[in-house]
């Protein structure tokens, strides 16, 4: 009896060990952006696009499957991240400086 009760106390722990190695696992590819699920379907738009790309040759869909394979790895860079901030920063500062400077001629 003690020796089914031991065998089943291991498989449980092996059991729950494997489910949280599989949940962190799961949660680095999401917190990463390499999950299957981290492409977010839009049906709606999905079905216009693919509806006005449906003329496409072989080579134009593989161009853009390269494109967008370049994009996705670059958006999940820190440096992407920078370079929103910078737009971001630049935008305001020029808003800002139009809105500081006259519309008007000055005539002295």
């Amino acid at each position: 009896m003690a020796l089914i009760a031991l065998i089943a106390a291991a498989e449980a722990t092996l059991f729950s060990a494997s489910q949280a190695k599989r949940y962190h696992a799961r949660r680095q590819q999401v917190l990463m952006g390499n999950a299957v699920d981290s492409v977010r379907a839009l049906p709606l738009v999905d079905d216009y696009l693919k509806r006005k790309t449906a003329g496409a040759s072989k080579v134009q869909v593989f161009i853009a499957s390269k494109v967008a394979q370049i994009c996705r790895q670059a958006v999940h860079t820190r440096s992407f991240e920078y370079l929103l901030l910078h737009l971001i920063r630049s935008a305001i500062h020029k808003r800002r400086s139009k809105q500081l400077m006259p519309h008007g001629r000055l005539t002295l």
